[in-house]
């Protein structure tokens, strides 16, 4: 899995080398780019096992890239959702507000992605969220609790006993990924 990881982030490492883009366009790569990793992952799995092994390596796996992802691009970011499955997914105040105020767009819409620059302990940030939706292949884990496999959910009540993260429907809001870039002083 670990050799994995690396041939897949190794090419995103190596953009990371170029010159440094403005917070806003670093926050945006950085989810489009994480975005990608992550899919990779679950379609690795996907490939090799179906979505029980998915599910495994999601709690296995997705947390860790993400966490070394943002390292390597000196960022912090993460997947947040109201109806979180990881209780490291569960959003702060700030990026709960932008998803309550998600939610009310119309079934279907993507919301625009957001981004503002807020003060926090005296120093300066650029907050950005890009809107996770759910697709056809994400209900087999997400979807109603009575359309998913035994299998599935048997590994998700080891994996997750307190989720949140099912009863979606294609085109819901699912969550969204959240960047914090500091800014100079």
């Amino acid at each position: 899995m670990r050799t994995l990881f690396f041939i897949l982030l190794l090419p995103i490492f190596c953009a990371a080398q170029a010159p440094v883009p403005e917070p806003r366009d670093r926050a945006a790569a950085a989810v489009r780019d994480l975005s990608q990793v992550l899919q990779q992952l679950l379609g690795e799995e996907l490939r090799r096992g179906g979505y029980a092994d998915a599910v495994k390596a999601c709690s296995e796996s997705a947390q860790v890239v993400t966490e070394e992802f943002g390292k390597e691009r000196g960022l912090d970011i993460r997947r947040v959702s109201l109806k979180y499955r990881n209780p490291k997914d569960q959003p702060d105040d700030w990026e709960a507000a932008k998803l309550r105020l998600w939610a009310l767009a119309p079934p279907g819409k993507q919301p625009a992605d957001y981004i503002e620059i807020v003060t926090e302990n005296g120093r300066r940030f650029l907050r950005y969220m890009k809107p996770i939706m759910v697709h056809g292949m994400c209900l087999a884990c997400h979807g109603p609790p009575d359309n998913i496999s035994s299998e599935v959910r048997d590994v998700l009540n080891i994996r997750y006993p307190r989720d949140k993260a099912t009863g979606y429907k294609p085109g819901d809001l699912r969550g969204a990924f959240s960047v914090i870039v500091a800014l100079p002083d």
